[in-house]
């Protein structure tokens, strides 16, 4: 079940001993893996009471998979020291070693996709993690969480990666003793608030901030499809258009270009257009992490956090024999 009580949650994460993650982290993972294709049944179901509830969205079994195999391509050797070079003159040697960047807080929408990738990536990193969100997928999210504590806890590493639901995130800015690192996968509103509140380290996801241009009136179907998909789809017009939607007037390309470098999420940015040399333009000068032309920004949804974002290089220097 999830704790009712914060302070719980983070005394419970003190307590955890990663002495052996280093050495079990990809057993975990494996196995954590064959644990959710074994009871996928039984994820369903809870699925489909989160859909009914209008809690949720249908989860795509393939797109678990691909989580688990992008995952498994990142390279970290935690704990072990690396050499890097050696200085005969000076006799030393010189190496680094990778550590957990400590305990993580997560701030999602409960997004089920991305509390899988980001358990996976924390357990990489070596990281007791706290995921903290307000409801969304909860029956989903909830099963998935008490299944891999059963994991865990046969490892001595029970409350690793735990779950808390509240109706604001103001609790956590009374924890930040204990929390080494705030990561907000949420909407753009929500991220300025811990930008505000925080007073330990912060690291944010575009994920979820979208922005269209339409340099053109294309495609209106799909622009709306988007819209209802997600809202946090900021558009970008040279005209005012039926769309029921907020929307930003902009003069020309220029102006679209340069408000969306400065006010965008820089994470993935539309623009649908006619003119062939205005989406080259568009291309090459928007600062965002996916661009596309004449579709939705929401095609490809890539958690653009990765391991090195989760933990720290030591440089270690020692005498060579």
């Amino acid at each position: 079940m999830v704790a009712k009580d914060f302070h719980q949650l983070i005394t419970q994460m003190l307590l955890v001993s990663k002495e052996n993650l280093s050495k079990q982290n990809k057993i975990i993972i494996n196995k954590f893996q064959t644990m959710l294709e074994d009871n996928y049944d039984l994820i369903r179901q809870a699925n489909d009471i989160d859909i009914k509830n209008n809690n949720g969205f249908p989860l795509d079994k393939k797109i678990i998979n691909n989580i688990f195999k992008n995952v498994s391509l990142e390279k970290v050797s935690l704990g072990e020291i690396t050499e890097l070079k050696k200085d005969n003159e000076k006799k030393l040697i010189y190496g680094k070693q990778i550590m957990g960047i400590g305990n993580v807080l997560v701030i999602n929408d409960g997004n089920t996709y991305i509390i899988i990738e980001m358990i996976l990536r924390n357990i990489i990193a070596g990281n007791p993690c706290i995921f903290i969100n307000k409801g969304y997928m909860f029956g989903t999210n909830e099963l998935i969480i008490k299944l891999l504590n059963d994991l865990l806890t046969s490892f001595n590493l029970a409350n690793l990666i735990q779950l808390f639901v509240a109706d604001n995130y103001d609790i956590i800015y009374k924890n930040f003793a204990n929390i080494d690192l705030i990561i907000g996968i949420v909407k753009r509103e929500e991220q300025n608030q811990i930008l505000k509140n925080s007073l330990c380290p912060v690291l944010l996801s575009g994920m979820e901030n979208f922005e269209i241009y339409l340099d053109d009136d294309l495609f209106p179907e799909l622009i709306l499809n988007s819209l209802k998909i997600n809202s946090q789809i900021i558009l970008y017009v040279k005209e005012y258009l039926d769309y029921a939607c907020e929307q930003i007037l902009v003069a020309d390309l220029d102006e679209a270009i340069a408000r969306i470098n400065y006010e965008g999420s820089h994470y993935s940015t539309a623009i649908f257009t006619k003119t062939k040399e205005n989406a080259a333009k568009f291309i090459s000068e928007v600062k965002s992490k996916q661009v596309v032309v004449n579709t939705s920004p929401l095609i490809e949804r890539l958690l653009d956090i990765k391991e090195e974002d989760l933990v720290i290089e030591k440089t270690i220097i020692y005498p060579s024999k």
